[in-house]
């Protein structure tokens, strides 16, 4: 794993907590839509559509909770790393593009810079970054 990816993992679960918390929704409104019944006869033995959507959220509550406890381990566990590096500009840089998922052009504009000059700041931060985690 090289040091970018280390460093994406971090946009890649929260966007995966962000399918999640849009799944949840689904399910919950799938679970509170009420929909009239106008005949008097008896149903035929299936699945009940609401309980099959509590087990769904409470499914998607547990493996939602489990996956922001990851996040947020993750989270700190990465900033340790940019920690690592000395220089505050290149900290800022790293946390823009890899907490907040700004674009390169996003950051030159943020940070009072030329776009060539924030990709030689960033060739500078990865290489002055000590990851805290084995690189597999």
């Amino acid at each position: 794993m090289t040091k970018k990816e280390y460093l994406r993992q971090y946009i890649s679960a929260d966007k995966e907590i962000g399918r999640l918390i849009d799944e949840l929704d689904a399910w919950e409104n799938l679970a509170t839509k009420i929909t009239p019944s106008y005949s008097d006869m008896p149903k035929a033995f299936g699945e009940d559509k609401t309980q099959l959507a509590v087990e769904n959220i409470v499914r998607l509550q547990i493996e939602l909770n489990d996956k922001i406890d990851s996040l947020v381990n993750l989270r700190k566990e990465i900033e340790l790393t940019i920690n690592s590096i000395h220089n505050p500009i290149l900290q800022n840089l790293l946390r823009l593009k890899y907490f907040d998922n700004k674009t390169w052009e996003q950051i030159a504009v943020d940070m009072n810079y030329s776009y060539r000059q924030i990709c030689r700041l960033h060739g500078q931060a990865l290489s002055q970054m000590i990851l805290y985690k084995k690189m597999s």
